[in-house]
Formats: structure tokens, sequence, C-alpha cells
């Protein structure tokens, strides 16, 4: 039950984030966050499920900033009232009910991170097998989801391959029957459309799999330096690198990643190209899903890198991944 109530968290999160900022429903998905977030402590969700929830749902929070609608908001909100167009008496309702929050918007963002704090203390110290083994159960199950995401999109290049084969085919065909471009078979896949579709099944399988590849260490390292440091030197990079940088910049891509893809599917962007694919939200909501996963494994690295340097001897074995020798190989199950 306690695992169902981080998944709730997180579809939670997942709401607030894209929900229209001066609606009812950001207040909605804030209160299924934090009560569905308390009964996980409450009812010992499984540590994965449980930091993911906690670190996707104190970002959301602070995605979608709930009572600190920016300027141009408010005057949008306040040039439809003035103006009286449709649906101006709701957007009154929306500004009597912001105006007098926006002073303490700040001062609640706080509180909201504090909250987030607190439970994650509180779930370390109530671990019943020590905090040190919640930290490397959470992290593996962390770096499994990255792991079963990353495989899953590989298979990605199965369809990817069948495209190119048939374009390249379908070009060659072209130059003995050029009337097959008045064809409706051409019409629905022309080589602009296969090319496109070509390079966003690429950009989804690498975005799908760069967690994957944080988790199994297979990202490119700086050898000549990393291996000159002792072990604990390269879990204390390692450590400062994903909570200093990894995950704040997952955040931030994340963060304008959704509004660039809310906003093409607002106005219904779509190709450039006459002859192109519509729905170019849908590859642009790939990027901050993507992110999502790089801040998990950011985040399943930065506790195995506690567990090493704090925790107790007998798991530091188990924790040391990023504190070994970088593999010169792919892993066995790449």
């Amino acid at each position: 039950m306690g695992t169902l109530l981080s998944i709730l968290t997180i579809a939670a999160s997942a709401v607030i984030v894209v929900v229209d900022p001066t609606s009812m429903w950001v207040f909605y998905a804030l209160g299924v966050i934090l009560v569905s977030h308390l009964l996980a402590w409450l009812m010992r969700a499984a540590p994965g499920w449980f930091m993911a929830a906690t670190l996707l749902g104190w970002s959301s929070v602070m995605i979608a900033t709930p009572l600190a609608l920016t300027q141009t908001q408010l005057n949008g909100l306040a040039r439809l009232v003035r103006r009286q167009r449709e649906g101006w008496e709701a957007a009154q309702a929306t500004l009597d009910f912001f105006e007098p929050l926006v002073p303490y918007a700040t001062p609640l963002l706080l509180a909201v991170t504090l909250y987030f704090v607190v439970m994650a203390v509180l779930a370390l110290r109530g671990a019943r097998e020590g905090a040190s083994a919640y930290m490397l159960q959470a992290s593996d199950q962390l770096a499994h989801a990255c792991t079963v995401v990353g495989k899953a999109a590989a298979f990605l290049f199965v369809p990817m391959m069948l495209i190119i084969l048939y374009d390249v085919f379908q070009r060659k065909y072209l130059g003995y029957n050029p009337d097959f471009t008045t064809t409706d078979w051409y019409k629905m896949f022309t080589s602009t459309r296969l090319q496109e579709m070509e390079w966003h099944l690429h950009a989804v399988l690498f975005l799908l799999a760069l967690g994957y590849g944080y988790v199994k260490d297979s990202h490119v390292r700086i050898e000549l330096v990393r291996d000159m440091l002792r072990p604990r030197t390269r879990a204390w990079v390692e450590l400062f690198g994903a909570l200093l940088f990894l995950v704040p910049y997952c955040y931030v891509v994340i963060e304008y990643g959704t509004e660039n893809a809310l906003r093409a599917f607002n106005i219904g962007e779509g190709s450039d190209a006459l002859t192109g694919l519509p729905h170019r939200f849908i590859i642009k909501g790939m990027l901050p899903v993507g992110f999502v996963f790089v801040a998990l494994a950011g985040l399943s690295a930065a506790l195995k890198c506690l567990v090493y340097l704090f925790g107790p001897s007998s798991l530091r074995a188990a924790s040391g991944q990023y504190a070994g020798d970088h593999p010169a190989t792919q892993p066995a199950d790449a």
C-alpha cells in the first residue's frame, strides 16, 4: 500500500506540472502530493519509490510554484477581467484567490522543501534495516528502474532501422517510377515524414537511455584525472557532482522542457515542413521525461556515495561502484 501511495505522489507530481498554473487543480494536486507522501512514509513504502517520490514531488512543486503566479499571468487575468471577455468571472475569482497569497509564495515553497527533507530524514531514521541499508536498497531500486526504461528504449532501434531501410528503398524506387509520388501511400509516407520519424525515434532512444548509461557508469569520464584520485575522493567528487550539478541541471531542463512542450501542444505546433509530422509536442515532451530518469540516476549515485563515505565498512563493497575504477568495456548486460 505504501508503494502505491508513492506512485500516487509521482502521478500527482506530473499533474501539477502540466495543468494550467492558474487552475485550482494545482492545489488539488499539491494536496494529494503532501498527503500521499506522508501516508507512504507511515506505511513504509519501498525505498526506491519513496525516494523517487521525494525528489519528483519536491521538484514538481518548485516547477509549478503554486501561489506564485508571474506578473505576466496576473496581468493577463486582469486584462481579461477589465475587457470582460469570455471567462472573465472565473479570471476574477482566480485573481481574488491569488493576489493575497502572492507575498507568502516564497515562505510556502521553503516550507514544502523542509517538508520533503523531513520526510526523507524520518524514512532513514525509521528504517528497520538501518539508514545505510535503506539508502543502498533505494539506490538499487532507482537504478533498476532506469535500467528497465533504458533497455526498453533500446528496442526503438528496430522500427528506426526499418524506417531507414524503407526510406532508402522508396527513394530508389522513385527513380524507376516517378508517378509513385501521386499515390496516397506516398503522400502518407513522404520522405520528409520518414526522416523526421527517424530522428524522433533516435531522440527518444537517446533520452530514455541516459539514466541507464549513468547507473551503469558507462558515460564518458576524464580517466586521466580520475584514476589518480583515491576511492574516497572519487566518491566525494561523484556526490558533489550529482547533488550540485547533475540534479539541478535536470531540474532546469525538466522545467523549461515541460513549458516548451506545453506551449507546442497549446498552439498545435507541427513540423516546419509542409509534408512533415504534426504534433511536435510529443517529441518535445520526451525531453523532460528523459531527464526525469537522469535525475533519478543521479539520486541513485548520490545515495551510494553517501553509504560508501559514511556507512559501515560491510556495505562499502556494494556501494563503491562510483569510487572504483571506471570500466573500460560495456556492462555485461548492455
